[in-house]
């Protein structure tokens, strides 16, 4: 993985924006993640191309944004 330099700056830049409650939030995540589904997914992602990247990084930012949109519409309920 270290040998994708895209995939490390991609990394480093969302680890910069992340917030400490992302951080816990992450962190539960992976309390309750199997090791054999995170060896897998690590080897996906090693495996990914840069543009498979870009597209998973497009997908987990549509993600955010609709979660955070949900969230505004029932606080305004």
């Amino acid at each position: 993985m270290m040998s994708n330099p895209e995939l490390v700056r991609l990394a480093s830049e969302s680890m910069k924006n992340l917030r400490p409650d992302d951080l816990r939030h992450a962190a539960e995540q992976l309390k309750h993640t199997r090791t054999e589904d995170m060896v897998e997914i690590g080897e996906q992602v090693a495996k990914a191309k840069p543009e498979e990247i870009a597209a998973m990084k497009a997908h987990a930012d549509a993600q955010v944004s609709y979660e955070i949109s949900a969230a505004q519409m029932l606080k305004q309920e």
